[in-house]
């Protein structure tokens, strides 16, 4: 009788298990790339064929919300800078720049950066200002200035090609790091 019960129990085991091998998130020290890894691994069935579960695309938003409140949400994020303007809050005049994430064929194979799209308007004190240039490439320090909106993050998936919108969000620069081009 205990036999049967432990086959019982093992057959139950086995036939409720899914068969779907979950992809292992990349080790990543962008805490951005880390966090979508992760989210893409524990949902495999978030895109199946042309489908798209929109349960699962909520539970995105919702968390690239939190991740934004995060201090190292724009940890070595590479950004690209595509414009600077001149702008007024408050009476005061400064500079907003906005960064974008940006495609990079020398990243290592199973990374998610290339697919991952995030807009960043930066207000830029005045020394930081001087030193940025239109299409240069940084990571930056800085501290959330106003979160963006749950509903431009989203998924997206067209033919072969699926990426992540994780929306705009406005920060205030506290540091610029320019990246080496190889």
């Amino acid at each position: 009788m205990r036999r049967f019960f432990l086959f019982f129990v093992a057959a139950a085991a086995v036939s409720c298990s899914n068969n779907q091998t979950k992809e292992a998130p990349v080790a990543s020290n962008i805490f951005i790339e880390q966090k979508v890894s992760e989210f893409v691994a524990q949902h495999p069935e978030w895109t199946s064929g042309d489908n798209t579960n929109e349960e699962i695309t909520d539970k995105f938003q919702h968390e690239v919300k939190r991740w934004s409140n995060e201090q190292d949400f724009l940890k070595e994020m590479p950004l690209q800078l595509k414009s600077i303007r001149d702008t007024t809050l408050s009476g005061q005049d400064f500079k907003l720049g906005t960064f974008a994430g940006y495609n990079d064929n020398t990243r290592p194979s199973g990374s998610v950066l290339n697919y991952i799209q995030v807009n960043v308007d930066g207000i830029l004190p005045p020394d930081i200002s001087q030193q940025v240039k239109i299409d240069g490439k940084y990571t930056l320090e800085a501290m959330l200035y106003k979160q963006g909106s749950r509903k431009d993050v989203k998924l997206i998936n067209v033919a072969d090609f699926r990426g992540y919108d994780l929306g705009r969000y406005v920060f205030s620069i506290v540091k610029v790091k320019p990246i080496e081009t190889k």
